[in-house]
């Protein structure tokens, strides 16, 4: 029977939590890791047999108290407790075709031209770089100039020789990469069919082990603050701090990065903004 995404994210989860973690007693040697089915079921308060059909995606959606059972078995945190219930819910009505997204407002382009020592950009749902100051450009070798599948921060972190050289940039948590892919699987959980979105897992994946590695984690979550490891060629710092704002468009964000006060790299985008502080750049989502 074929992989459901709920059945894969509740193997994931439950391979991941230590029995001592959810209070069990050792029981010797376990063939896996984590939680057996059985150990969950009963923190659930269902069958095993029940349980292990939803693994195995034979068994039908399950009700609300029966996914917060699950949820709390797996001990499941808050982002991650409701995207179980968006990847059940994702079995009760038909995906469609996803909206035209709407193009950047004046106003965030304006807010990025502000910020004249301070790369800042706009990603949409699955990180497509949808505009950026000129910091930016310079951070990211010039959105503009490169090929669309090139315009992704998920390609920038992975893939792109300034990011992917730092393990800093890939770790199991607590890293950009993790961040990125964790929100980019809740968006996941609520366009099921969107063609272009599993292409641009498929592709990620082929192209970086480190991003198929963290999707295989299935963790959910949006993104948050954090430190971005980068080797640039016109820069002296290995690291920028940077911050997440949530925009009032779902899926949208604004990164802006803050180099070290009298670093190279301060006085490096300082001039990449006089160059043509106008307005920011902006891109048509290209498809993935």
């Amino acid at each position: 029977m074929p992989e459901t995404p709920l059945g894969a994210f509740l193997r994931a989860r439950r391979a991941r939590l230590a029995p001592a973690e959810a209070g069990l007693p050792p029981a010797g040697r376990r063939r896996t890791p984590g939680l057996r089915r059985e150990e969950v079921a009963a923190r659930a308060g269902i069958s095993a047999d029940y349980y292990a059909r939803l693994e195995q995606g034979r068994q039908r959606v399950p009700t609300g108290p029966v996914l917060d059972g699950i949820a709390e078995a797996l001990q499941l945190a808050g982002a991650e407790r409701a995207y179980l219930h968006r990847l059940a819910a994702r079995h009760r009505a038909p995906a469609g075709a996803p909206p035209e997204p709407p193009a950047v407002s004046a106003t965030t382009l304006a807010l990025l031209d502000t910020l004249d020592a301070a790369p800042a950009f706009v990603t949409g749902p699955t990180f497509e770089l949808l505009a950026w100051n000129r910091p930016a450009g310079l951070l990211m070798a010039w959105p503009e100039r490169r090929p669309p599948h090139e315009r992704n921060l998920l390609w920038q972190v992975f893939c792109c020789p300034y990011g992917d050289r730092s393990q800093g940039n890939l770790a199991a948590t607590g890293s950009i990469g993790a961040d990125l892919v964790a929100s980019l699987r809740a968006h996941h959980a609520d366009r099921p069919g969107d063609r272009g979105l599993t292409r641009l897992v498929r592709r990620m994946s082929s192209d970086s082990p480190a991003f198929a590695a963290l999707w295989d984690r299935h963790r959910a979550g949006p993104p948050g603050p954090g430190r971005l490891h980068i080797r640039h060629p016109a820069l002296d710092t290995d690291v920028l701090e940077y911050t997440v704002l949530a925009l009032p468009e779902e899926g949208r964000y604004v990164f802006a990065c803050l180099a070290p006060p009298g670093s190279r790299a301060r006085h490096a985008f300082a001039a990449a903004h006089d160059t043509a502080p106008a307005h920011a750049a902006q891109a048509r989502a290209a498809p993935a």
